[in-house]
């Protein structure tokens, strides 16, 4: 009798497991990233394209123009993520962008209480970032909690997991930057004192915020360890570098040019662009050398 129960139970699992382990985004993340978008259009638009006009279209006025193009280039990048979260049809290619998500819309909503009389109460933006702020700390991980039993944790038919020495990197770089954007969020007065540019005790947190971004993200890539999953989020990484760069270049009369820092800040945005592509190119080019193994065992080399 014992034994007919546990061959029910063996054949029963597998069945449940399938059903929900379909790598599907449902349709209330779907639903999430099609709002988000539109919030996330209009930010980009007055930050990145009229940063000069925070004082009537922003939630609270930002100088100099540089600090509103970097929130601006964080939001442009947002886009580009919750657009593939629409177009994807594999939730483990975009699920791990909700965690350094949901890190990044908390340190935003303390953020706004501890600097609640910077804002400009009563206007419409403010009260667009009040509310967004209020809901995304708990719709954005509730998204990532209900979607996450959906993914399989497997490969792809062409994929392939980093090599131990790339997952290093990564852990290293997300921890460096998880640092920086702690020491900046506790300390502002000490990042005011330093940074590239000038900001404010606000500004300094709310970069923060964009800081601890990539950080968590590739503290999460690297414990997933598939480049399956690490593609949507390293795109996503890469498009908002370039719209930095360009930020940059538009605003680079903000910058402190006596301070050194000023140019660490460019090269870092410059080395971590060009870390990106021979990332991509070098998984490529494993995933295809793996292939031709697989077809021809005789070619390992």
């Amino acid at each position: 009798m014992w034994s007919r129960i546990q061959d029910k139970r063996a054949t029963v699992t597998p069945v449940r497991s399938t059903e929900v382990q379909d790598d599907r985004i449902i349709p209330f993340s779907r639903a999430v990233a099609a709002v988000v978008i539109v919030v996330l259009v209009f930010a980009f638009i007055v930050l990145f394209l009229l940063p000069e006009q925070t004082d009537r279209r922003f939630a609270w006025t930002i100088h100099p123009s540089m600090t509103a193009m970097l929130m601006g280039a964080g939001y442009g990048s947002a886009i580009y993520f919750f657009v593939r979260v629409l177009t994807e049809r594999q939730w483990h290619r975009v699920g791990l962008g909700f965690l350094p998500i949901t890190v990044f819309t908390w340190m935003m909503l303390g953020t706004t209480f501890l600097h609640w009389n910077r804002f400009r109460h009563g206007s419409l933006p403010f009260e667009l970032w009040f509310w967004i702020y209020l809901i995304t700390p708990v719709l954005v991980p509730a998204v990532w909690l209900v979607n996450r039993r959906h993914d399989p944790g497997t490969l792809e038919a062409r994929d392939a997991r980093f090599e131990e020495t790339v997952s290093r990197a990564l852990v290293a770089t997300g921890l460096v930057l998880v640092a920086i954007a702690a020491w900046m969020y506790l300390d502002p007065e000490g990042a005011v004192a330093v940074w590239p540019w000038g900001l404010t005790t606000l500004t300094a947190r709310a970069i923060a915020a964009f800081v601890a971004l990539p950080g968590v993200g590739w503290l999460a890539i690297a414990a997933d360890g598939r480049w399956s999953a690490a593609r949507v989020m390293i795109g996503t990484t890469a498009f908002g570098l370039v719209l930095l760069l360009i930020a940059v270049a538009r605003s680079w009369h903000d910058f402190h040019h006596a301070n050194v820092l000023t140019y660490v800040y460019f090269l870092g945005l410059v080395g971590t662009l060009a870390a990106i592509a021979w990332l991509w190119i070098h998984m490529l080019r494993r995933i295809e050398h793996e292939d031709a193994a697989r077809c021809d065992p005789g070619t390992i080399a």
